[in-house]
């Protein structure tokens, strides 16, 4: 893939964002404060201009949360603009998966009859609240019907064909879109962002392999809630074997230092993850992995972020609890 030449500058402005994320020791003062001290330290950093926007209409966890909303949809507009050319057209396909969960969370409120669709709406999803709007007067099928992206590898509503149940067209949707930013890597003959895409996958498919053993799904039926890759052979390991020697197994095979224990390992596993992007961020600094990184990164912090947030209202202040639901770095 060709970068254009003014991708080093790009690589500079994302690396000074990256140093700006919290880090272990931010966390661990974190975790010590209440829901209002919390705010407070988001505002003495990158989360002040959205709370200072939001601060007269809104306060204590709302004011947070909307801020950190807020903010993760600016960061990634302004990735979008810094990037042109191929490594634009790589962020927007990437963040397309925020935008496949909008619209399977939409889908699954339609089943359920509920309304107000905006409150499905992610952060990153390109969908505009109109569009959102839009599909409140629309059925379950004109939503399905409605599907797909400008630009796409892939034309969705081919692959929407013959799912007719909320799992299967959820399945479909996620296929398509892996397929999606696959296709463009392939044709683009770019190895960095196969080998992120594929490594991505792979940590879901272990996930979703081990949650449906706990509930002792038939070897079949797992394969088929699955996405299909080439590198499925630890995921294939997994569906082989009984629940127990399954999670026993994959902390063995990623060096997982936990409990045989579906939530532990479930966490470890986004760790274990969210580790190799920050690593391939400092390993392959002029590489796209390095901005995908970033973004990883950051999707995390405000997943964290909000996390302590709602464990602070609940009443939660176990400190060893909280921080074992933390996904960081090491």
């Amino acid at each position: 893939m060709r970068l254009n030449k003014d991708y080093p500058y790009m690589y500079a402005r994302v690396s000074a964002k990256r140093a700006k994320l919290f880090d272990q020791s931010d966390y661990q003062s974190l975790v010590k404060m209440g829901p209002n001290e919390i705010t407070r330290k988001l505002e003495e950093g990158e989360y002040k201009k959205e709370i200072n926007q939001l601060g007269s209409t809104y306060n204590g966890v709302q004011l947070a949360e909307l801020a950190l909303a807020r903010n993760m949809s600016r960061e990634m507009g302004e990735l979008v603009e810094m990037a042109d050319g191929n490594l634009q057209t790589v962020i927007k396909t990437y963040l397309r998966k925020y935008d496949i969960l909008t619209l399977k969370r939409i889908l699954r409120a339609r089943k359920t009859g509920e309304e107000n669709f905006e409150d499905y709406l992610t952060p990153i999803s390109a969908l505009s609240t109109e569009e959102i709007q839009e599909m409140n007067d629309k059925t379950f099928q004109e939503i399905k019907d409605s599907i797909g992206f400008e630009g796409s590898n892939v034309n969705y509503q081919e692959r929407l064909e013959g799912s007719e149940t909320l799992a299967e067209i959820e399945t479909a949707l996620d296929q398509a879109y892996y397929d999606d930013i696959m296709r463009l890597a392939e044709n683009a003959r770019n190895k960095q962002l196969q080998d992120f895409i594929e490594e991505e996958v792979e940590y879901e498919n272990l996930k979703m392999a081990l949650r449906l053993k706990k509930y002792d799904l038939p070897a079949e039926d797992i394969r088929e809630r699955l996405l299909k890759t080439e590198n499925g052979k630890k995921v294939e390991e997994v569906i082989q074997r009984d629940f127990e020697d399954a999670l026993n197994y994959v902390i063995n095979e990623l060096g997982l230092n936990v409990d045989p224990e579906i939530e532990s390992v479930e966490h470890a596993i986004e760790v274990h993850r969210l580790n190799n992007a920050i690593r391939m961020l400092h390993t392959q600094p002029l590489g796209l992995s390095s901005i995908l990184g970033y973004v990883v990164a950051k999707i995390t912090e405000v997943k964290n972020l909000r996390m302590l947030l709602r464990a602070k209202e609940t009443g939660i202040q176990n400190q060893e609890t909280i921080e074992r639901q933390l996904v960081l770095a090491k």
